[in-house]
């Protein structure tokens, strides 16, 4: 019976998503690159690692200093691959900033046991061509995860078009402030699209500015 307890806890966890929330830099980018590995299902933004961790953070505090530190929380699939695995994909996706705390090159591990091995993994040591090191990842445990405003989530997969075709529609524009060879309503169309992407840039902010309080 005890063995049956045991095999079932083991499937348990191998089938239950797990997660690992990471400290990377400014978590914009490293949030789509993880999301390309397989076996992660899903990543998102957010903030981790302050001093009163039960304080609700914004973007704006965060920025301001309040300790938090810009994280990713991936959500992956450990029958496919492990959270070694994830820490590798995270350690070559990270941009941290050294000596910034919000942006800290941080493993946040959400019990004694996800310390030990996130700290096993740093301990293993490691370098990137551009001279990060695993040693240089701190390793810090939290079970408070704070989802950061919605306007933060596959930032660039949602903006990259949109700044694409900003760029595209001022530079079309500017094209024809020297060649002139728009028609009025063709250029009065640019300055609304144009102005139309600036104010979703505006209004998400606006409209998208909660954070959410998820556990460990």
């Amino acid at each position: 019976m005890r063995n049956a307890l045991l095999l079932a806890g083991v499937v348990e966890a191998l089938v239950k998503p797990q997660t690992a929330t990471l400290g990377l830099g400014c978590f914009w980018e490293p949030s789509e690159t993880l999301l390309k590995l397989d076996g992660v299902v899903d990543t998102r933004c957010g903030y981790a690692g302050a001093t009163f961790p039960d304080a609700k953070p914004d973007y704006n505090s965060v920025c301001g200093g309040d300790g938090n530190v810009e994280c990713v929380r991936v959500t992956y699939d450990a029958s496919v691959v492990d959270y070694e695995a994830v820490l590798d994909a995270a350690f070559a996706a990270a941009k941290p900033v050294l000596g910034s705390r919000q942006y800290a090159p941080i493993v946040f591990a959400a019990d004694e046991e996800e310390a030990e091995r996130a700290a096993a993994w740093v301990a293993k040591g490691g370098k990137r061509d551009d001279g990060l090191e695993r040693r240089q990842f701190a390793v810090e445990q939290t079970d408070t995860f704070w989802l950061a405003e919605g306007y933060h989530q596959e930032y660039w997969q949602k903006w990259r078009p949109r700044y694409a075709a900003l760029f595209a529609l001022v530079g079309l524009q500017y094209a024809d402030s020297k060649l002139d060879f728009l028609p009025p309503a063709a250029d009065a169309a640019c300055t609304v699209l144009a102005v139309s992407i600036g104010l979703l840039f505006l209004g998400e902010r606006v409209l998208d500015s909660e954070t959410t309080k998820l556990g460990a």
